[in-house]
């Protein structure tokens, strides 16, 4: 699969997500004459209209365009049809059976790394839980498929989602980063191997031909703050008729390892410190290629990233005339890395560990 085409369409579901309003004009509150499954978000997909929209601080405050005129709205599961249907001398029935099966999963949410589990389940760089079989509703609930009647948001919405580390992995007391942290560090943060983030999501492409072209950052994890933890991130910029907007927000992927960071890959690491310093540049457009920083790097608040904006013109990235200044949106209900929090980091991990006073912690 094309890795530009796969990081749009996780950019679509993790970074656009959410609506304030039903599409088709249904209300905010179900009516009687609705099912709980009209109000989930496979149906309505609201939280593609709730971060794009201006209101939310999304891509609509450099477009201008409204999301009912975008391809993206059509992204939606109007039927039971579409996962639990299966002929039955020449009839249709319904089943669980074709649900579980991963492959109505697969139809919408694309996964290579599930893929590659499936052809080589030793393999180190598949999820560990895809390379022991494990399927997509192992993990995620059935009132998260078919809703529950409350109309979320999205599903960075409190109460949207049940799949959480914990649920498996109930005594943390076990891992010694958690008691370090003092639990305000997300299991991801150590566990996930990487996550797809891009350079110039180019918008005007997007508009005029509904091709999703981007460059993709390489091997490059962030940090945000989110509900009083930090997490993973993406990071993805847009560039839009010479205008240009940073978007920083939480997402999770499916690539957990069993091993976790050490704690040199986040304390006393050059990139905190040149953070600190206000020398670190993320990217740089090198004539003819996108080179990055790589590792793990905190989004801190009130920073300059100074990233590189391009148009994309006949096939070619070139670099924008006088960009205005980039729109910086946290989305998904993220909030920077704090500047206490990157002075943490900065400390040797050695000190980090023998004290239990000290850790990354979130802003309250």
């Amino acid at each position: 699969m094309n890795r530009l085409s796969f990081s749009w369409k996780v950019l679509m579901v993790v970074i656009l997500c959410a609506c304030p309003f039903a599409l088709l004009g249904q209300d905010s509150a179900p009516g009687p004459e609705k099912s709980a499954y009209q109000n989930s978000l496979h149906y309505t997909s609201c939280g593609l209209e709730f971060w794009y929209s201006k209101e939310h601080g999304g891509l609509e405050r450099i477009t201008g365009i409204p999301f009912t005129q975008l391809s993206c709205n059509n992204c939606h599961v109007r039927s039971c049809d579409s996962c639990h249907a299966k002929l039955v001398n020449g009839k249709t029935s319904y089943t669980t059976a074709a649900a579980k099966s991963e492959a109505a999963c697969e139809h919408c949410h694309d996964d290579d790394n599930q893929k590659a589990a499936r052809l080589n389940p030793e393999s180190p760089d598949v999820d560990v839980h895809f390379a022991r079989g494990m399927k997509c509703m192992d993990c995620h609930s059935a009132r998260e498929i078919h809703g529950d009647g409350i109309l979320y948001d999205s599903l960075q919405s409190p109460g949207a989602m049940d799949a959480r580390c914990e649920n498996c992995h109930q005594d943390l007391s076990r891992c010694p980063s958690s008691k370090v942290h003092h639990g305000k560090l997300g299991c991801g943060a150590c566990h996930i191997r990487e996550r797809s983030s891009c350079i110039n999501c180019h918008f005007d492409t997007k508009v005029a031909e509904n091709k999703s072209v981007s460059l993709p950052l390489q091997n490059a994890l962030f940090l945000v703050n989110r509900n009083g933890v930090v997490t993973t991130a993406a990071l993805h910029t847009f560039v839009y008729q010479n205008k240009t907007m940073i978007v920083f927000a939480p997402a999770f992927a499916h690539l957990i390892t069993k091993q976790g960071r050490k704690c040199g890959d986040c304390h006393g690491t050059e990139a905190v410190q040149d953070l600190l310093k206000g020398s670190f540049r993320l990217a740089i457009w090198d004539k003819t290629q996108l080179k990055n920083r790589g590792g793990v790097i905190p989004i801190v608040e009130g920073y300059n990233w100074d990233l590189p904006f391009l148009n994309y013109v006949q096939g070619q990235w070139i670099p924008a005339e006088k960009p205005t200044p980039p729109v910086i949106n946290y989305s998904g209900y993220a909030k920077p890395i704090t500047r206490e929090q990157l002075e943490k980091l900065v400390q040797p991990h050695q000190n980090q560990i023998s004290s239990p006073n000290h850790g990354l912690r979130p802003a309250k």
